[in-house]
Parts: C-alpha cells; structure tokens; sequence
C-alpha cells in the first residue's frame, strides 16, 4: 500500500523585534512561511509552491499577518491599517456593550481593558464614556470598522476580537441573545466559519 498525500512545511525567512498587538510592546518575532509539499509515505518530496506566509511572536505565540512588521510608532503617515485597527477594537467592544442596552460597570471596565490591551494609546475612563455617546449617536453597525480590517487579519487575529467580544459580553455574568447576535454580526464581518464561531463560543463559556 503507498500511502501520499500533501502537508505544510514551515520555515523561518526572517527574525527580529516587532510591536506586538498583543503584547502592547516589543518582542522578538519570527516571519514565517508555509510551503506545499506534496509527501510520500509521509515524507515532503515535491514543493506544490507558497501556502502562506505569517508573523509569530516568540512570547504570546499570536501569529499575526505580515503587515504588522510595517507598523513604525514614529510614522504618522504609514500607520493607516494601525488607526483603522485600533478604531474597530474600539467600536466593536462598544457595541458588544452596548447590546443588552445597558451599560454595565463591569462590561465598561472589561471594554478600557481591551482597548488599552491592543492600542497603543491608552484611553481613560472619561474618554472612553464620551466614545460610548459618540458611539450610541452614530449607530454605525458593527461591520463598520471591522469589514475594512478583514483582509488583512489571519485566522488568529479574528478569533482574538472574537474572544475579546464575549469577554465583555460576560463581564457582567450574562450572555444573552442581543450579544449572542452581536457576536454572529462581528464574525459575519469577519468572515469567520459559522461551525468555528460556534466552538469558540463553547470553548469561552463552558464553565471552568
């Protein structure tokens, strides 16, 4: 019996230091690419050409897509995804708040952790409340932000506002159907697997 098939094969092109989204700070990183191989009894024989190509950080282990090495804090000009980016974090956790129609503390504190977390300019409790009512008069939907960032996020990057979005919603010990639809409505932007949402959902809310 001859057993083939494909497989990813991953190799290192580069590594340095990067601002990580995650981390909110430096750290090292490594550019990654993935190469298609067709195998043979499990073994890479033939490259089939590029499969990807992604960031990982060395200390969250968050893979990022490759544009994040293009951020440079002291570029006002060439941060354009990193304001769109940071606006959508904004937006959306707001709206995940704002949902049940009730501003809760809790949610409101989880909302500034988030933000402060994935920004890099922090924002204070009266900031953020003038957001909230910036946000409430606008009524913009959720795919706003969110659908301009979608093409440059990988699958890690979605599942990281995914998950940002049900800890606010749980912040204040319920999830019910308003945010649950808000959750739907964020990774419909996104694109997201209904069949992988579901799992996140579950994974995020089984009790511990």
């Amino acid at each position: 019996m001859i057993f083939f098939g494909t497989r990813g094969v991953k190799s290192t092109i580069k590594q340095g230091h990067f601002p990580c989204p995650q981390c909110a700070t430096n750290r090292a990183y490594k550019h990654k690419k993935v190469t298609k191989f067709f195998t043979l009894y499990f073994i890479p024989i033939i490259p089939l050409g590029k499969a990807g190509e992604y960031v990982e950080c060395l200390s969250c282990k968050g893979t990022f897509v490759t544009r994040v090495l293009d951020y440079n804090p002291n570029n006002q000009g060439g941060n354009a995804f990193q304001s769109v980016y940071e606006e959508a974090i904004r937006h959306s956790m707001i709206l995940m708040m704002l949902a049940d129609g009730i501003i809760d503390e809790q949610e409101m504190i989880m909302v500034q952790k988030i933000i402060n977390k994935f920004g890099h300019n922090d924002i204070s409790r009266p900031e953020l409340e003038m957001l909230v009512a910036a946000v409430q008069r606008k009524k913009e939907p959720v795919d706003t932000y969110l659908s301009k960032i979608t093409p440059s996020l990988n699958k890690h990057g979605k599942e990281m506002i995914i998950k940002c979005g049900i800890a606010v919603a749980l912040a204040d010990n319920v999830f019910d159907e308003t945010e649950k639809v808000m959750i739907q409505d964020m990774a419909r932007a996104m694109e997201m697997p209904p069949s992988r949402l579901r799992e996140i959902i579950e994974e995020t809310t089984a009790p511990q």
